[in-house]
């Protein structure tokens, strides 16, 4: 039987692929904004796109913000994509300093002004495209200005770089995971990394 997972519409993003792609590697998909919904869910996963802001801290400080803590605490299964990702942390530096979810240590930080390639090019900001992943080995699809930085080095699940700067491509805690990429846009690898967390609750 698929199985049952919940996609959360925060108002963060267009869904569509990732129900999709949910769904190819055999999920049965609840999209829902309801937080009644998420806070009875066994399986979660919170994307977003976008940018820390009142959007982000109307969910942070809202009813969804406790549902999603509490499908946490419970200790189910749990997904946060990109933006996603980074709520779960303390705080962000975007838009003058935002608090996140606070449900791990850390923050967000922008990649910073004035990085160069080796032939003295700039570094666009936001880091767009393809990068390789380590230690998976693999290439996944990134669109982001802002990278975790971890307050405890244990969640870090795997790593990436953009410029000189090294950053989580990917963390996990106990029943939480969390990826700065977009596995709905990474293809094989991004199928297979969506596969695992819904067939075996964790990546």
């Amino acid at each position: 039987m698929p199985r049952e997972v919940t996609l959360v519409d925060a108002n963060l993003g267009n869904l569509n692929s990732v129900e999709r792609a949910l769904v190819q590697v055999g999920a049965s998909v609840t999209l829902t904004d309801d937080p009644n919904v998420v806070a009875t869910s066994r399986m979660v996963v919170f994307p977003g796109q976008g940018a820390f802001g009142p959007a982000t801290q109307a969910v942070i400080d809202g009813s969804m913000g406790a549902a999603l803590r509490m499908v946490i605490g419970r200790g189910d299964p749990f997904l946060g994509i990109c933006l996603g990702m980074q709520m779960l942390f303390e705080s962000s530096e975007e838009n003058g300093g935002q608090e996140g979810l606070k449900v791990l240590p850390g923050k967000t930080k922008r990649f910073p002004d004035g990085m160069k390639l080796p032939n003295g090019r700039p570094f666009k900001i936001p880091h767009v495209g393809w990068n390789d992943v380590q230690p998976s080995g693999d290439h996944y699809y990134f669109d982001h200005s802002y990278y975790v930085e971890l307050g405890d080095s244990s969640d870090l699940m795997w790593q990436t770089s953009y410029g000189p700067i090294e950053f989580p491509a990917a963390i996990r805690h106990e029943n939480i995971i969390g990826c700065q990429f977009h596995p709905e846009k990474s293809q094989t690898a991004g199928l297979r990394f969506l596969r695992t967390f819904v067939l075996g609750g964790r990546s």
